[in-house]
């Protein structure tokens, strides 16, 4: 969704914009047709935008953040996040729990598992 960006393809705008252009056409046939008041279409167009605008921002970052087009975690992906954390922070223990000889271990059996390919 980077339809916003600099250098954007003119296809790119046209298919993000069809939905608003296709709501304008039908908001005026309504107008000239007297099926419905000004009031009636300005009160029902507002509301669509609005009702749009929120929906989008509750599950994606706004338009000029760079990863606009990446939806939130869901609430699943957040919750294995959560579980892996507090599994990692059960298998290292407590902070409390180290000391100077342990950070030097850790860093003993880390440096082991490179094999010697130290970067």
């Amino acid at each position: 969704m980077h339809v916003f960006r600099p250098h954007t393809d003119l296809a790119c705008v046209l298919v993000a914009l069809a939905p608003l252009v296709g709501a304008a056409l039908i908001a005026i046939s309504r107008l000239e047709d007297y099926r419905h008041d000004v009031y009636d279409v300005t009160v029902g167009s507002s509301l669509g935008i609005t009702i749009a605008y929120f929906s989008y921002k509750r599950y994606y970052p706004g338009l000029n953040s760079p990863r606009c087009d990446a939806p939130y975690p869901s609430r699943s992906e957040q919750a294995s996040a959560k579980a892996k954390l507090k599994d990692e922070e059960a298998r290292i223990g407590h902070t409390r729990d180290w000391s100077r000889e342990n950070m030097d271990d850790e860093l003993e059996r880390l440096s082991l598992g490179n094999n010697g390919n130290d970067h």
